[in-house]
């Protein structure tokens, strides 16, 4: 081994002031920025606001790619401070039609003062202020819903679209989701390169399985028919009036099987669809008040209702028609009410959006609980340093130095946080397939630091300077580095989501790792194992 006399104060002091060790430390708190941490966080934050709900007329807006510790928290709902999510709710849900609403939050401590006296349905006071809440995030971290819970939908369109067509498809459905108000609800392609097959995955970490697939699964052609033809489609719809002046409560009847409520709200029509409408109108003879003939409105073939029509339609043409919505026959009115309170709103999501280019059918869905992504997140983490504590300590016990320990321990945990600090920074979810993805990238960074620890230690190139010992031990490193990128690329792009992440996260990991933390380590083993002197030695034989 090399004569080693310099202090350890000494040591640490190069090791502080070596340019590489510098790169590392730049990186790592660069990293711990973006990640920002916060130890202890309490509380509720809002991730999600409806389009013209009570809430977005009070002013309040949600940025969905802003960081997570940038969300506005909660802090007073009617001068009550707010904990927790089920606080929350619980203070919304004591609110009656008309009563005072004012929400403080981080970001404004004057609160947004919140009209009720529109909202119609009291069984679900909550869901029609139009904030969606979840508990205050403890990191710009972005763990997918096999960490965080949540779930995932995974579908096929029934015909064949070219590129144009498949994008229309994501974006419509995307845009259709926020309309709906299906906050934490993400929708991205699939591509096989290999089948050539065409998927949509949509997971959210917050919304009803089951009501996000009621709402995709409808391609969305609407048209109106009156006299036997088709008077308007959804295309001349431009716009949704879901104003409290242009959306009415029409009732709860109870009839025999039970209770049956429905709602309408105006849509905006072009005057191409007010001329259509209006060139049937105008044919129909009068009766009591009301046109001959009413209007039937069709969703993907299907009647949703008729309705009778005002005489005057017959002598104005109208922009502005009227459609109502009947939920499902319950015994309970409460259920009734939340039933065509949904039927209202996927209308609305439909006809704000475009129809989608094809119909689409589910090749897979799951759900995973909280509790259960907390538990596997929470063992990934435990079992991984625990493995990084092994590691070090045989490599260490291998050549009897406790400075390799902590050298490889702290590259292999600064690895670590710079990856994480960069998912953050691009606003990546971080699943299972990263995980494991991380996890063989710390593996190859393993592999790299016992070849560096060797290629410094071995005894049959006692005459070669630790300079070049190094220095070769990196041209091999970067070898391997080559050959793991020239497999990963081809994987990222074969179109498979899952190993889209798993590759990702490797070409990420084994780039952090032989761009800054590998020369790190070998600089800091040179240091700790070679002298001051011996190491102006070999700088003056290179030269």
């Amino acid at each position: 081994m090399s004569t080693n006399n310099d202090s350890l104060k000494q040591k640490l002091k190069d090791n502080l002031f070596n340019f590489k060790n510098i790169i590392l430390f730049f990186f790592l708190i660069i990293s711990i920025f973006a990640i920002n941490y916060n130890f202890g966080t309490t509380g509720v934050v809002i991730n999600g606001v409806t389009p013209n709900s009570p809430a977005e007329d009070s002013g309040l807006l949600f940025d969905s790619n802003a960081a997570f510790t940038s969300f506005e928290k909660v802090t007073f709902v009617n001068d009550i401070q707010i904990n927790s999510v089920g606080q929350y709710f619980d203070e919304i849900n004591k609110l009656n039609i008309g009563d005072k609403l004012k929400i403080k939050t981080s970001q404004n401590d004057f609160g947004y003062l919140i009209n009720t006296k529109n909202i119609s349905n009291t069984s679900s006071f909550a869901s029609q202020v139009g904030i969606s809440v979840r508990v205050e995030p403890t990191s710009n971290i972005r763990l997918g819903i096999e960490l965080e819970g949540g779930s995932r939908l995974i579908l096929k369109p029934t015909t064949t679209l070219d590129d144009n067509q498949f994008n229309l498809l994501v974006n419509n459905l995307q845009s259709r989701l926020d309309v709906y108000g299906a906050s934490g609800t993400k929708v991205n392609k699939l591509e096989d390169a290999f089948s050539n097959e065409k998927y949509v995955i949509v997971e959210s970490i917050s919304s009803n399985k089951n009501d996000i697939f009621e709402l995709i699964k409808r391609q969305g052609n609407f048209y109106a028919v009156m006299n036997n033809v088709t008077v308007f489609t959804g295309n001349n719809v431009l716009r949704v009036l879901n104003d409290p002046q242009n959306e009415f409560f029409n009732g709860c009847p109870q009839s025999a099987a039970g209770y049956t409520c429905s709602y309408a709200f105006a849509v905006e029509i072009d005057q191409t669809g007010a001329n259509g409408f209006f060139n049937q109108t105008k044919k129909l003879a009068v009766t009591n008040g009301y046109l001959s003939k009413k209007v039937e409105f069709y969703l993907d073939g299907e009647l949703i209702t008729a309705l009778n029509v005002a005489s005057s339609f017959k002598y104005n043409k109208v922009t502005t028609p009227q459609i109502t919505v009947s939920g499902n026959t319950f015994s309970e009115e409460k259920k009734a009410l939340d039933s065509a309170q949904k039927e209202m709103k996927f209308l609305q999501a439909i006809l704000s959006t475009q129809s989608l280019p094809s119909e689409l059918e589910v090749v897979q869905s799951y759900s995973i609980s909280s509790s259960l992504g907390e538990s596997l997140l929470s063992n990934a983490i435990l079992v991984g340093i625990a493995a990084l504590f092994i590691v070090s300590t045989i490599i260490a016990l291998r050549y009897r130095h406790w400075a390799i320990f902590f050298g490889i321990f702290i590259a292999l945990i600064a690895e670590v946080i710079i990856v994480f600090g960069i998912a953050s920074f691009m606003r990546l979810s971080i699943d299972l397939a990263a995980i494991g993805g991380l996890i063989a990238a710390i593996g190859t960074g393993v592999d790299d630091q016992v070849i560096i620890t060797d290629e410094h230690f071995r005894k049959r190139k006692e005459n070669m300077s630790s300079k070049k010992k190094l220095k070769a031990a990196l041209y091999i490193i970067m070898i391997a580095y080559l050959t793991t990128l020239a497999a990963m690329v081809p994987l990222y792009f074969a179109g498979l989501k899952i190993l889209q992440g798993f590759a990702f996260m490797i070409i990420i990991g084994v780039t952090v790792g032989v761009l800054i933390t590998r020369p790190a380590y070998a600089a800091y083993l040179r240091i700790m194992m070679t002298s001051k002197e011996k190491r102006r030695e070999e700088e003056e034989e290179d030269e």
